[in-house]
């Protein structure tokens, strides 16, 4: 059961990881005027920044669990 919240902390993580760069990219380029002409942001955010972010937030989500569950 214990790794069963782990696992799931670790997915939930990786999901709101990758949604981070995301969304930052919208309120950039809609709220703070930033200009992307030729989508290069836009992938960079996708493919570059998502999965790094991604797997921090998501090892540390686990790593917090882990603790939690340990007491």
């Amino acid at each position: 059961m214990r790794f069963l919240k782990i696992l799931l902390a670790f997915l939930l993580g990786l999901i709101v990881g990758e949604a981070i760069p995301v969304v930052w990219y919208i309120v950039a380029t809609n709220y703070f005027g930033l200009f992307d002409r030729d989508g290069g942001g836009a992938m960079g955010a996708i493919f570059i920044m998502g999965p790094i972010v991604a797997l921090i937030v998501g090892t540390i989500a686990a790593i917090i669990t882990a603790i939690r569950t340990a007491r």
